[in-house]
């Protein structure tokens, strides 16, 4: 007979809740500076929090060429503190209308210089995880997107995949982007809190040669760079 959970595994859960909602609530203020504009935050967006710590790696680390998979509210704040770092950013989206979208509203705010949107559609690709549809951004749009600059910070939060079918969607940006990335330089995958994205995360350790900062409770995203992590 199989023991129940204790109440302190029954309260786990939310107190990472609790924990996340707080972290959130104390991103929206860090954020502000960067927020002249409403943007209308989706429960597929990236987390506040998690927002934040992608800006902080920009900050602090220096980032200047940053690959985003998957375009939404982070494009905007990237771009933002971008214009006024220094650096650019390529957010590479599969959904032309979103992608048209976003490229207007950049360029209404003055950041087309600062900000490429790039249309990737889905295509059929090879997954290390049999019966699942693995589809991922047209690499052949990809190839030449960056001309040559290394990447220094990829920003994994696309394709979608919130279904079983398409659970390991964002493994592919591993290997593809493993030899244009800089020696120094950070990789950020969202929803770590789902099985899939914990699988690519393991992978990507022993592929990759990062370790991973797991961010349970803050932006639910992991932070990846070679050797030990480094918190910010």
């Amino acid at each position: 007979m199989s023991e129940l959970p204790s109440f302190e595994e029954r309260r786990r859960p939310m107190l990472h809740r609790n924990e996340l909602q707080r972290n959130d609530l104390l991103a929206m203020q860090a954020l502000a500076p960067l927020s002249p504009t409403y943007l209308p935050w989706s429960e597929s967006a990236m987390r506040p929090s998690g927002v934040v710590a992608v800006l902080n790696e920009v900050f602090l680390n220096r980032r200047r060429c940053v690959v985003e998979l998957g375009s939404g509210v982070s494009t905007f704040y990237l771009g933002r503190l971008l214009r006024q770092r220094g650096g650019h950013l390529w957010t590479v989206e599969h959904d032309r209308r979103w992608a048209e979208l976003i490229g207007r509203e950049l360029a209404d705010e003055g950041l087309a210089d600062v900000v490429t949107v790039v249309h990737a559609p889905l295509t059929p690709v090879q997954s290390p995880w049999p019966h699942e549809e693995a589809t991922w951004y047209d690499q052949s749009v990809l190839k030449e997107m960056t001309a040559g600059r290394p990447v220094d910070l990829l920003v994994v939060d696309g394709p979608p995949a919130y279904r079983v079918e398409t659970a390991h969607a964002r493994y592919p940006a591993g290997p593809f982007f493993a030899p244009l990335l800089a020696e120094e330089h950070a990789v950020v995958l969202d929803d770590i809190d789902r099985p899939g994205e914990q699988d690519i995360m393991a992978r990507w350790e022993r592929e990759l040669g990062v370790t991973f900062e797991r961010r349970l409770t803050s932006g639910r995203i992991g932070i990846g760079r070679p050797g030990p992590a480094f918190t910010v």
